[in-house]
């Protein structure tokens, strides 16, 4: 899974994409699909996480020209109204088969799934939670190119993907408020007014 665009070259050499909308809130991927598939997300924005008895964990985020592949065991949904263009997976071999030099193009590309699984594992090893905070708010302001960003999620979500609660997220967002570093413009926008301080804050911790 990556958030990051494609570079997409090897991708258009895919043929015979299924192409396939979904409405927000709906599941995209599960665990239990019967047949393995390689999808880039057209349109939208979705979820990627781990669904537990009780509760669920979110791993990551996808975005137009993410890609992800379904054998994992982890859910894919919908956030807002989506489209995704899908391939069998087997069909992707395939190509890599008869044109070894997309080997690389397609390599790189998936290994930014595992670059983005080792920075989850870095943040939640290394960074107290209001440093994966404000490294996850520099992060959504130059994805979105703005220093107002645009909460992506609701506050419970945020908190699984900061690997905290709801309560200290909501507690650790106060304080940046109080501190002069954000401040907030209604429900769904933080606006950033110190992003030195940010990434003072975001600095991986000594211990």
């Amino acid at each position: 899974m990556s958030d990051h665009p494609s570079s997409a070259h090897w991708l258009d050499r895919l043929e015979n994409g299924h192409r396939r909308r979904y409405g927000a809130g709906e599941t995209i991927a599960h665990p239990d699909a019967e047949t393995d598939r390689l999808f880039v997300l057209k349109t939208g924005m979705a979820r990627i996480c781990l669904n537990g008895a009780t509760k669920a964990l979110t791993l990551s985020y996808l975005r137009p020209g993410g890609i992800y592949v379904t054998h994992t065991r982890a859910w894919v949904e919908a956030l807002e109204d989506c489209e995704i263009v899908s391939w069998p997976v087997r069909e992707m071999l395939t190509l890599v088969s008869r044109h070894p030099e997309l080997a690389v193009e397609a390599l790189r590309d998936i290994g930014q799934v595992l670059s983005g699984a080792l920075d989850l594992i870095e943040d939640l090893a290394f960074r107290p939670v209001e440093s994966r905070l404000a490294r996850f708010l520099l992060l959504e302001s130059a994805r979105q190119k703005n220093v107002r960003i645009r909460l992506i999620d609701h506050t419970e979500a945020l908190a699984s993907a900061l690997g905290t609660s709801r309560q200290t997220l909501s507690t650790l967002v106060n304080k940046l408020i109080r501190d002069g570093v954000v401040s907030r413009e209604g429900r769904e926008h933080l606006l950033i007014l110190a992003p030195a301080r940010l990434e003072e804050l975001s600095a991986l911790s000594p211990g």
